[in-house]
């Protein structure tokens, strides 16, 4: 960040949860983007080590990946998670990798 937003004046402070929001979204999709780039797709993004690297709550956290995951279905992928909600599958076959134990998100 070369300098502060232009919104994080005091008068806004009602709309930096929004913006905190949007913050841990777009870091979201950027490791997912890595992860995709990475073309093996017996990998997975770790869910609940983004969100205590991050310091994100469960409902945040549950909120965001609802909303990562209905943007991926959009561009063609398919989408689960495995190991109890913890790990998001990213695949592009009909049946996930053998290595997901598929839960349903």
């Amino acid at each position: 960040m070369k300098e502060f937003p232009i919104f994080l004046k005091p008068e806004n402070k009602d709309d930096f949860l929004r913006h905190k929001y949007e913050s841990h979204v777009s870091y979201m999709r950027k490791e997912i983007f890595e992860l995709i780039l990475g073309c093996n797709e017996n990998n997975y993004f770790e869910i609940d080590t983004f969100g205590k690297r991050h310091g994100i709550s469960k409902s945040f956290l549950d909120k965001m990946c609802k909303n990562i995951t209905e943007e991926l279905r959009n561009l063609g992928w398919n989408v689960t998670t495995s190991f109890g909600g913890t790990g998001l599958f990213i695949y592009s076959t009909p049946e996930p990798p053998k290595s997901c134990y598929k839960d349903e998100f």
